[in-house]
């Protein structure tokens, strides 16, 4: 242990607890428990989950952890891809402490962050530490949820087949759509919410134009949809793809469509982001 993790366990395991939140029960069942330097030696330093506090132990000293929550949002919409959940708890003073637990091809591991005093206190061989999670059932369980997500997400990346589209996030997928659209799109293909089309977004429809039948996609940027969206015109048969783009308060053009086709495009797009107004 470092002259610093002693101080930090000798100045604050006696300290009150502040009255705990508490775990969901299947937070628990699936996060709880102890982790362990080593989860074979019964002295190893470890991380012991409860309901309402996370113990930190080592040897005989412990420091306790108290007003214990999780976050499964602490990395926002798009948290990396071994992250399962942040538990975070509350030292005496009110200073938080937080055990992000995340999953690899062993299974569950845990690791601090948070206040950079907090973790100066802890010492650098505790805070850098990881702590492999001990219940075999869990680890196993956690193995099983990743491969599960990476298998989803490669599915979800795959090419659809052409005109088999629902939406325009299978859209973007369809081989003979995405070179025509960032054809179209030119510069703009620099933006990724255009260029991805991976946000919000109701179905794909048809809609006949000139005696043209077109697919009608609407999507907007991901938590700014009133100020960041568009909407396109596809023509699956002759692969021309028309659109207009709103943001930073200002609408253009993509695809150079028509005088008559922006008269069009413009009516789509009221209808879609500014409910017909």
């Amino acid at each position: 242990m470092t002259r610093s993790s002693v101080f930090f366990f000798g100045a604050l395991c006696c300290g009150t607890v502040v009255v705990a939140q508490g775990l969901r029960p299947d937070v628990l069942a699936n996060y709880g428990g102890r982790y362990a330097l080593d989860c074979a030696k019964h002295d190893s330093p470890r991380v012991v989950v409860l309901e309402r506090q996370m113990r930190v132990e080592q040897g005989k000293q412990v420091l306790n952890l108290g007003n214990l929550d999780a976050a499964f949002s602490y990395f926002g919409n798009n948290p990396p891809p071994e992250f399962r959940v942040a538990l975070m708890g509350r030292l005496p003073g009110r200073q938080e402490v937080l055990a992000i637990v995340n999953a690899d091809g062993r299974g569950q591991y845990l690791t601090f962050d948070g206040d950079p005093t907090v973790k100066t206190s802890l010492g650098n061989d505790m805070a850098s530490a990881r702590f492999r999670h001990c219940n075999e059932a869990a680890n196993r369980q956690a193995v099983a949820d990743q491969q599960a997500a990476k298998q989803a997400d490669a599915a979800a990346r795959a090419p659809v087949k052409p005109g088999s589209a629902k939406h325009p996030s299978e859209l973007i997928r369809d081989p003979l759509f995405k070179p025509a659209y960032l054809r179209a799109l030119g510069p703009l293909a620099g933006t990724p919410w255009l260029a991805e089309m991976h946000g919000p977004a109701p179905d794909l429809r048809r809609q006949r134009i000139g005696g043209v039948d077109y697919t009608v996609a609407a999507y907007c940027m991901p938590h700014d949809c009133g100020d960041n969206n568009a909407v396109l015109l596809y023509d699956a048969a002759q692969g021309r793809v028309y659109g207009l783009v709103h943001q930073r308060g200002k609408t253009q053009s993509f695809g150079a469509p028509p005088g008559p086709m922006l008269i069009d495009l413009n009516q789509i797009w009221r209808r879609e982001w500014r409910q017909g107004r």
